[in-house]
């Protein structure tokens, strides 16, 4: 769901009329997730696990964040579609993300203030 919000909030831009509306829901939908990460995955995670699993857990999504896509891709909301979007996509979407990103910069920088 989230992605998916991400996604109209990036195609339609600030200036749509519910712009403001769809990103406050995407605030709820990010800060229900948080909580829910606080309050029963980490603790759990932390009772569970050693420190050095733990440690070894946190490099993990060190280098999934580094070839990650930075943009939303709707219809991967599953744990297994992810991991498989990330093995098998993932490098070449985070690049082309990135392109886009850098490409998206440039312009905002270039237009006059």
């Amino acid at each position: 769901m989230a992605k998916e919000l991400l996604l109209r909030l990036s195609e339609a831009g600030p200036d749509a009329p519910d712009f403001e509306d769809r990103f406050i829901e995407l605030r709820d939908i990010v800060l229900l997730h948080a909580q829910r990460e606080e309050r029963y995955e980490f603790p759990h995670l932390r009772h569970t696990t050693d420190a050095r699993t733990r440690e070894r857990m946190a490099d993990a999504v060190r280098v999934a964040e580094m070839v990650a896509p930075t943009r939303p891709h709707p219809g991967v909301e599953s744990a297994s579609a992810n991991l498989l979007l990330l093995l098998l996509l993932g490098p070449g979407l985070a690049m082309v993300d990135r392109i886009r990103d850098a490409i998206r910069d440039a312009l905002r920088d270039a237009r006059p203030a």
